[in-house]
């Protein structure tokens, strides 16, 4: 398992092929490089996300939902605070404290009414004229006395809903790190899923041109080879004479008409290797002559 370190990000990253043991040296793309024999390794039969287009636009929804649920936890913690905040300002007031606490009963039982009454109930009631008979008509219509009691009791107790409030602004100001702390999470798994998908449009990009071109596909035994022959399957390897990079040992030049920027030896491996299956899918193995490591891609008819 490797990680490539994208600033704050690591993103997971699974060679297709198994680790060996390294060479002495690496081979740097030069003549005389494809001498060395590749090894046999067992490769992966799965195919992971960034070879999968589909899947990984997929992730990127899922990474997508994910922040979008953290940003509305936020948002509704932010409005539960500067709600609370407002309620501890009226009840530091036992009057004002009262009269919003009569209010906030009568809306607490109206909506415990409609969840369980009917229209015609509900119409009976609105047209009572005496708060009290309203409140004693919803509780009995609606059956929710107890709750009614409950939320009265209340009324009379303005100093101890203020306390209750204090405990849950609390509460609340707690919860504020760890939704920050969610909501970084579902940044950096957008952040991932995003690289992912860019990495899963070469590699649909590559298939799509090697199937118009009719050239073979390699096995990922034979890129294994190829890697090897290469570079020793090093993908930070730098030739000797400064002008092969990668474990594919791509001049800058070549690296750049497939989309790549910056030292390909820098790239992460799957990066690497998604451009070299591009590279393939537009020229075949002329990139590698077959006198040297080329010999490891599959030999394609004469006339490509």
């Amino acid at each position: 398992m490797r990680s490539l370190q994208r600033g704050r990000l690591t993103v997971p990253l699974v060679l297709a092929a198994a680790a060996v043991a390294a060479a002495a040296g690496a081979a740097g793309g030069q003549p005389g490089s494809g001498d060395e024999a590749a090894r046999p390794v067992a490769v992966e039969s799965a195919i992971p996300a960034w070879r999968d287009l589909d899947r990984a636009r997929n992730d990127l929804e899922l990474a997508l939902g994910r922040r979008d649920s953290a940003l509305m936890a936020i948002e509704r913690a932010a409005s539960e605070l500067n709600r609370e905040l407002a309620r501890i300002d009226r009840l530091r007031d036992a009057e004002a404290g009262k009269r919003l606490l009569t209010d906030e009963v009568e809306q607490l039982v109206v909506q415990e009414y409609m969840s369980r009454g009917d229209i015609e109930d509900l119409a009976f009631v609105v047209e009572a004229s005496d708060s009290t008979g309203a409140l004693w008509r919803i509780a009995l219509l609606s059956e929710v006395s107890e709750l009614v009691e409950q939320a009265l009791d209340a009324v009379e107790n303005v100093p101890g809903a203020w306390e209750r409030a204090v405990a849950r602004l609390r509460r609340l100001n707690d919860a504020g790190p760890y939704l920050n702390s969610r909501r970084r999470d579902a940044n950096l798994l957008v952040e991932a899923a995003e690289w992912v998908v860019r990495i899963a449009e070469i590699n649909d990009m590559a298939d799509r041109e090697r199937a118009e071109n009719g050239f073979i596909e390699p096995t990922d035994q034979n890129w294994y080879n190829l890697r090897f022959c290469e570079s020793t399957n090093d993908y930070t390897a730098e030739s000797a004479n400064g002008l092969f990079y990668g474990a594919y040992q791509f001049e800058p030049r070549t690296w750049r008409t497939v989309g790549g920027t910056g030292n390909p030896a820098h790239a992460p491996p799957e990066e690497q290797d998604a451009r070299a299956r591009l590279l393939y899918a537009r020229r075949g193995d002329q990139p590698w002559p077959r006198d040297y490591c080329g010999r490891w891609l599959p030999e394609n008819q004469p006339d490509r």
